[in-house]
Order: C-alpha cells, then sequence, then structure tokens
C-alpha cells in the first residue's frame, strides 16, 4: 500500500487520474509563454497536448503547463531552447524518481513539535533495522531504528 492510502484508500488514485488541463489562450496567460512558442514547443516534441475527442481543442495538463512554465522561465534566463528542453527533460526525469521513491520508501510520517519524522522502512541488508529520517530547522538527519519485528 502507498503512502496515505492507508488513511483514505483511492485518494492517491482519485489524485492520479484527475483530468486537469487548459486550452492553449489560458495556457499561454497563465505561463507567459506566446501562443506562437507553444505551439513551436509542441512541434519540436518537447510538449504534448491532450485532446479529449475528435474535433476539439487541444489542452494543456499540469505536466506540459509545468514544462512550459520551466522553459519559458531558462529561456528569459539566457539559456537556449535545446539546452533548456535537456534540462526540462532532467527534472522531469528527477521529479518521477522522487515519486518513485516517496511512494515506495515512506512509510509513515509524524509530527513531533519542530521535528517530522518519516519511516522509510527496513534497511535492505539489516531487515532488523528502519530508516527513520528526522526533519527539522531545514536539515535532514538518517538514522536506524530497531523495527520491532
Amino acid at each position: 500500500m502507498s503512502f496515505g492510502e492507508e488513511t483514505n484508500p483511492g485518494f492517491v488514485k482519485r489524485l492520479r487520474d484527475l483530468d486537469i488541463s487548459m486550452g492553449i489562450s489560458e495556457t499561454s496567460r497563465v505561463t507567459e509563454a506566446s501562443t506562437t512558442q507553444i505551439r513551436y514547443w509542441e512541434k519540436r516534441g518537447l510538449i504534448e497536448s491532450v485532446s479529449h475527442g475528435k474535433g476539439q481543442n487541444k489542452r494543456y495538463n499540469l505536466i506540459n503547463i509545468s514544462t512550459i512554465l520551466y522553459l519559458k522561465m531558462m529561456l528569459d534566463n539566457g539559456y537556449t531552447l535545446n539546452k533548456a528542453a535537456e534540462m526540462a527533460k532532467e527534472r522531469l526525469a528527477n521529479v518521477d524518481i522522487i515519486r518513485l521513491f516517496i511512494s515506495n520508501r515512506v512509510n509513515s510520517i509524524a509530527h513531533d513539535g519542530d521535528s517530522t519524522i518519516l519511516n522509510l522502512g527496513p534497511l535492505e541488508n539489516d531487515k532488523k533495522f528502519d530508516v527513520i529520517a528526522d526533519v527539522s530547522n531545514d536539515d535532514v538527519v538518517l538514522n536506524k531504528e530497531p523495527n520491532g519485528q
């Protein structure tokens, strides 16, 4: 069972299944990228619009909007489109890795005063101990603690 599902089964699935998207005009307004830029980036394969049916307008989901925002920011900071696209692709890959890590390894989160304690589950090479992350004051400390098995 993924983190969060123990308290609300189906929440994570419902969140993943949300169909949130915008048309090109609204996407342009929100991201401050021109519709011409958005169309060009789509033509280059940097983003991919979604369509809900034949003859309906193209729409841009949250992943595309995030990518457009990132590309626009990098271009505004002087990067070339090729370099910005390369960095955006790497960033999306990292987000997928972090999402996988969180869903597979975070067993629980507890709050203790100013600290947040994440139980990352058992060590692979010593199943008697859990990895515990103590997050407080902009610092993260990892410890191993007996897991009670």
